[in-house]
């Protein structure tokens, strides 16, 4: 096994996740196919402008090195990344996303992140799609637990949302049997979910991706959405 976006042989467990994370550039499983999938199947070119949210270590630094200048970094809470030595900007999908220019962007990426926004995430992507080139691409994925969509935000203290949610807020998991229903929605896309259709197994194998994300909807599932494939 090799991490595809460093190069790293060494991966260790995460909870319930054998040897899921790179020690040297702490990709996860789902960062690793997004990888894939933006090197193989997007292929932005060089000084693409790129809007990443929540940056992931190893996935900034591929998408930096394609973007240069013309890669943005946003979060909600930018001191989280500190550690990256670049600037992440301060930006609250809820609020910001109708600042973003329409037309604008070649690629974006955005990983476990529309769980966490206390607001219509339909509405969230739809604006985000919205700021794609005509060419652009936007990269995503969301937890799918189970079969079944939940979906609540409530008026509660900090502690309160804690207790319910957990400590990392999420508001919404999307299931497998409602994918068509949710984001299917929202972009034309496939009722199914095969990364087999995409890449080769030996290629998954090395990149250290476990075989049960290859044939069904997981937190692992990497959506490729154009704003041609806006269905509203």
């Amino acid at each position: 096994m090799r991490c595809n976006i460093c190069g790293g042989t060494a991966f260790e467990d995460m909870p319930k996740r054998p040897l899921a994370r790179c020690t040297t550039c702490r990709s996860l499983e789902r960062t690793r196919v997004a990888a894939l999938k933006i090197k193989e199947q997007v292929r932005p070119q060089p000084g693409a402008h790129v809007l990443h949210f929540a940056p992931e270590q190893g996935l900034s630094q591929l998408l930096r090195d394609i973007a240069g200048d013309k890669y943005r970094a946003v979060d909600i809470d930018p001191p989280r990344y500190a550690h990256l030595g670049i600037d992440v900007e301060l930006f609250d999908l809820c609020h910001d996303v109708f600042t973003l220019p329409r037309g604008r962007y070649d690629l974006i990426v955005h990983n476990h992140v529309l769980e966490h926004i206390e607001c219509n995430y339909s509405v969230v992507l739809i604006r985000l799609a919205q700021s794609l080139s005509e060419n652009g691409a936007m990269l995503f994925s969301v937890p799918i637990v189970g079969d079944d969509f939940t979906d609540a935000i409530v008026d509660a203290s900090d502690e309160e949302k804690a207790a319910r949610f957990g400590a990392f807020r999420h508001y919404r998991h999307f299931g497998r049997r409602f994918i068509a229903e949710t984001l299917g929605m929202i972009f034309d896309m496939a009722p199914d979910y095969d990364l087999t259709r995409d890449f080769p197994p030996e290629v998954l194998r090395e990149a250290n991706i476990p075989e049960h994300h290859w044939h069904d909807f997981t937190g692992t599932s990497i959506f490729v959405v154009r704003r041609r494939d806006l269905r509203v």
